[in-house]
């Protein structure tokens, strides 16, 4: 049991899921950086109608939420600002001996909150595990230090909500049904909270183009979250 939560935290250290900007080291000054093939992330919509309350999920699910009186850090900002969702993972690709390695992501949506609200340089809004539990570590009022890169899109922490998924985001961890049950009625909830379009959910893999050094001779993502078994456009659709 002792391994398994130092493997646990090992991962969440060093992948690339949650940027701080230093957990994974970037080629040196002295070279010129290596960036990926640009992903088209479309602009936010100038109007997007309100979701009807009833074509919303009509199961209502509960959300563990911390204490009002926590003492949460980020940026207070208005429901206005609020455009853009990202999903995430909390496994990540790191090399290891030359060849990239995804960690165990296990953990309930609890643990994972919790661990978030103790660190100074990673939060979160929301974390989902593989049952479908949902934890919210940030109020959606108040930024979460999520994407380190904001090169894509300007603003993104000011103006985006974070979702982490517990998986390896390897592409062969599968995302329970529950999971992805509780991710696409987050998504509709926020969606018409804050008139959020359905372009504007996007995964952090296209909100970072930047490589890690060279991995065994090849270049490898910096962040690949949350991988290719992800149904992006099956919960687009139920925003």
């Amino acid at each position: 049991m002792r391994q398994n939560v130092v493997s646990i935290f090992a991962l969440v250290t060093t992948a690339a899921c949650v940027s701080s900007g230093s957990a994974i080291p970037i080629a040196p000054p002295s070279k010129p950086p290596v960036i990926a093939p640009p992903i088209s992330v479309p602009p936010p919509a100038t109007q997007v109608p309100l979701r009807p309350a009833d074509t919303l999920a009509a199961t209502p699910r509960l959300i563990d939420r911390l204490p009002e009186g926590f003492a949460h850090g980020g940026r207070e900002r208005d429901a206005s600002e609020i455009d853009l969702i990202v999903i995430h993972t909390i496994g990540g690709a790191t090399c290891v001996d030359g060849a990239p390695q995804f960690g165990v992501a296990t953990g309930s949506a609890v643990f994972w909150r919790d661990w978030f609200a103790q660190q100074n340089d990673k939060s979160i809004h929301y974390v989902i595990d593989r049952e479908g539990a949902i934890a919210q570590q940030r109020p959606d009022l108040r930024t979460a230090g999520h994407v380190s890169f904001h090169g894509v899109i300007e603003r993104v922490i000011d103006r985006a909500i974070g979702i982490e998924l517990v998986n390896r985001g390897d592409g062969i961890d599968p995302f329970p049904e529950a999971q992805i049950d509780a991710v696409k009625w987050l998504v509709a909830d926020l969606s018409a909270r804050y008139n959020i379009a359905s372009d504007r959910l996007v995964t952090h893999e296209a909100l970072d183009p930047r490589m890690q050094p060279l991995c065994g001779g090849k270049l490898l993502r910096r962040n690949v979250d949350p991988g290719p078994l992800f149904p992006l456009e099956d919960v687009r659709a139920a925003m």
